[in-house]
This record gives C-alpha cells, structure tokens and sequence, in this order.
C-alpha cells in the first residue's frame, strides 16, 4: 500500500489487540475494563506448542540486538474508549517485551519507542488481512541444511556465543545445527558425492542432526572404537536409505545394544534399521531369569503385571 509509512512509534500510543486469536478466550475470562491490561501479561506467557522462538528466546535476542529488525503493524485505533493512537495487529508478543523491558529499564531510550509499519486502514476487512498474512503466510524459512551452513560460515568471522546471544541464547540448538552441517557436508556431501555428477540429498539433513545426539554418538562411538569412524559409516547408511525417516536413526542404540540385530544390520542381512530393531526381543519376552533381568526389564515386568490386578485380587 503506497500510504504505508514506517516510523519509530511511542509504546504508549500503542494498545494491544483483543481480537488476538491467540489470548481472546483468556481475555473473556476478565472484565472489560481490564482486558488491556491483562493482555500484557497473558502474551508473556510461553506456550511451548507455537511455532518460532519461546518468548524468552525472543526476549533475549531483542536484548542482545537493542531492538527489532522486523517491524509490528499497527493501525489507527477505532476504539473511542482508548486514548491510545494506534493499535497493534501484528507483533503483540514484541510490543509486550518493550513494555516490559520499559518498566525494568526507565531511563533506557531503546525501549520507549517501536520500529512500526504504519497502515493507514483500521479497518474490521484490513484487520483481517494482516492476521491472515502475517500468521498463516509468514516468511519463508531457511531450510536446515542452510540454516547450518550459514551458522558454519558466520562462525570463520564471528564468535559462537555472540551468534547465540543474537538468537535468543539458544546455544545447544545453534551448535547441533553447526555440528550437523559439519558432518553432513564432510562425511556425506564431500566424501559421497564430489566425483560424481549427482547432489547431495539436502532433506538428509536431520538425520545427521539426530546422529549427533548423545546416545546415538555414543553408541557409534562404542561400536566402532571412534566417533570418526562412526561418522564414516553412518553417512553410508544414510546414502544406502538405512533410515526410513530422521526419527529412525534413534533406533541405532537399541539395535547395537543386542547382538542379534546389530549384526543382522551391519551384515546387511535386513533392508533398513527398522527391520533390523524388529529382531529385538520383545518386553514380554526377556528370556531372562529375574535374578539376571536389568532394572527396565523389571520395571516394564511389575508395571505389566500391575495393569491386570483386579479388585478381587486386592481383597476389595
């Protein structure tokens, strides 16, 4: 829209929106008269199931960078009730964390005005436009494997911490997706594909990323007396399809963990490591003694039995 403007928008001329699927049916919990007040708060909370950044990781990676790059779209307040000017459509979340961080920090001039992208229309029809784009056509991710390498390239000039700080602290997660892209490209890509004309297959990408989780490393490790190796190894399995789906690679320890289906997979004796862990014994079927079971083993044993004490067998 050509009347879009773009300007740094005091937060106290700024009311949250009600009509925010996200906090609505909380909102109706509360009077009227509270609900702006009470939004603040509910859209601080974290909620585990949504897609993005927690909201602690958005926090800190606002903290970290002074500010928002990405604006919050705002249009004039049709409330006659507010004395507020404008009213947020998108980016309540953000503009909650500046009142926040206003309040923590009152002197602090970074947090007393919002980059805004200004809609001119306020608008019921445009409200609904913004909502619409904003949450069911966000913009489009990175898929991991450049996620990954671009982490890999910022850290030949940069700090790994600063990078992390800048993204909310989320160091494991930045790590995992660096080492991943390591591995991928110089076990995989580098090793597998560089004397031939075909490319490597980039949605193989999180299988490598559930390789380096700690069990998983472990037991390549253990197996073949180096993680090296392990890692030699394991991108020839991904190349051959050993692993139906990323998650499958979690079976790894299970099946290495019993003699039978380890050997059956690395002999090549089944198709994939699902058929391999379909050998494993079943947890009714132990075919051990009790002295000799481990504590899973009894455990899953008691809880089974449990499950078929009737009332009569409890003297009720």
């Amino acid at each position: 829209m050509s009347n879009t403007k773009y300007d740094y928008i005091d937060i106290e001329e700024i009311d949250f929106d009600l009509d925010n699927p996200r906090i609505i049916k909380e909102l109706k919990a509360f009077p009227p008269e509270e609900r702006m007040e009470k939004a603040g708060a509910l859209l601080l909370l974290s909620h585990s199931d949504e897609p993005g950044p927690a909201r602690e990781e958005l926090e800190n990676s606002i903290i970290a960078n002074h500010g928002i790059s990405n604006p919050i779209d705002i249009v004039p307040n049709q409330d006659k009730s507010s004395n507020s000017k404008f009213k947020v459509i998108d980016g309540n979340t953000r503009l909650a964390l500046y009142k926040k961080l206003k309040k923590k920090n009152p002197n602090d001039q970074t947090w007393k005005k919002i980059l805004s992208c200004i809609y001119p229309d306020g608008s019921a029809e445009k409200l609904d436009d913004i909502r619409l784009l904003s949450h069911f056509m966000p913009p489009k991710q990175w898929p991991l494997y450049a996620k990954g390498q671009y982490i890999d390239r910022l850290c030949k000039t940069k700090d790994f911490d600063e990078i992390a700080q800048k993204l909310g602290g989320k160091t494991s997660t930045i790590k995992q997706l660096r080492d991943a892209y390591v591995f991928f490209k110089e076990e995989y890509e580098d090793k597998l594909f560089n004397d031939t004309n075909a490319v490597a297959d980039e949605s193989k990408f999180s299988h490598f990323i559930e390789a380096g989780k700690g069990s998983v490393r472990v037991a390549l490790e253990s197996h073949f007396g180096n993680l090296d190796k392990g890692k030699e190894e394991f991108a020839k399995w991904v190349h051959n399809d050993k692993f139906r789906m990323a998650i499958h690679v979690r079976k790894i320890p299970a099946v290495f963990n019993d003699e039978n289906a380890k050997t059956a997979f690395l002999n090549g004796d089944v198709d994939d490591i699902e058929a391999a862990s379909e050998l494993l014994p079943s947890p009714n079927d132990t075919g051990v003694s009790l002295a000799e079971a481990d504590l899973e083993q009894l455990s899953m044993q008691l809880s089974q039995k449990l499950k078929k004490v009737t009332r009569q067998d409890m003297n009720l």
